[in-house]
């Protein structure tokens, strides 16, 4: 080689560790999986709303749905409650398209369905027990008498004495089947006669019934009857309506009846 040509260096060649090389595609990889994972928790494809931490507010019609649910079942005792599984199901209605209008923003769907469904099946259940048992309560030879439609009959004063109203006292005679509710005694079993009452709010907490809400009954039979507080009973026998109250007890009614059934 000629002395004259100059000898080249070497290029200045930096010495790369390949543990330095991995470390580094680590922390690039890691950096650009967050980016990732941060758009994607305020962007969500499948619900196309803001959806960070994938929480949904719940409407709170929907856990009072599902609690009426639950409260329906009264519907199967009292006919008069059957308001409640009503009421369920048109709430239920409501909440449910509210949660289906909400394009996702709210939840809550399967709390409304399950209540929604609970009302709906105790309500038919409830009315269907209650017509069953109205339609085939009555005994035999038996005509069934509306207490409320008889307490509505007041009787008309003339010359300072009672006379019963006239369509009362077209019953006077009749075999007949009422519903009432017993008013609270000393005695509690083996009951040969007590006061029947046209509802509850008189017969446990209004005090001393009104004349007509009112029906003094006598088993004239071997029957007997067990006290029941706030329970619906059917009694049945012969109505009498006279101008003289009936006195049982402390109480004294227009309408008697001599008891020849008790459920």
């Amino acid at each position: 080689m000629p002395a004259n040509i100059a000898t080249m260096p070497a290029p200045n060649r930096e010495t790369v560790d390949p543990d330095d090389v991995d470390q580094k595609s680590v922390v690039q990889g890691t950096a650009r999986t967050m980016s990732e994972l941060q758009t994607d928790s305020f962007t969500s494809p499948d619900l196309g709303v803001r959806d960070e931490f994938n929480y949904r507010p719940i409407p709170v019609l929907a856990p009072i749905t599902l609690a009426i649910g639950f409260c329906s079942i009264v519907g199967l005792v009292w006919p008069e409650l059957l308001a409640v599984p009503l009421a369920g199901i048109v709430l239920g209605f409501l909440t449910f398209r509210r949660i289906r209008r909400s394009a996702g923003e709210y939840g809550g769907y399967k709390l409304t369905v399950a209540g929604l469904f609970l009302s709906l099946v105790l309500f038919v259940a409830g009315t269907s027990l209650h017509a069953y048992t109205y339609a085939t309560e009555v005994p035999e030879g038996y005509e069934r008498l509306d207490f409320r439609w008889l307490s509505q009959q007041k009787p008309i004063e003339e010359d300072g004495r009672l006379r019963i109203a006239d369509e009362a006292k077209a019953f006077d005679g009749q075999k007949v089947f009422v519903k009432g509710y017993m008013y609270p005694e000393n005695q509690t079993s083996g009951i040969s006669r007590f006061v029947l009452c046209k509802d509850t709010g008189q017969c446990c907490f209004g005090g001393d019934p009104a004349l007509t809400d009112m029906i003094a009954v006598e088993f004239v039979n071997d029957t007997r009857a067990t006290f029941r507080q706030l329970s619906l009973v059917s009694v049945a026998g012969t109505f009498r309506a006279k101008k003289v109250p009936t006195k049982s007890g402390q109480l004294a009614a227009i309408y008697s009846l001599e008891a020849e059934y008790f459920k």
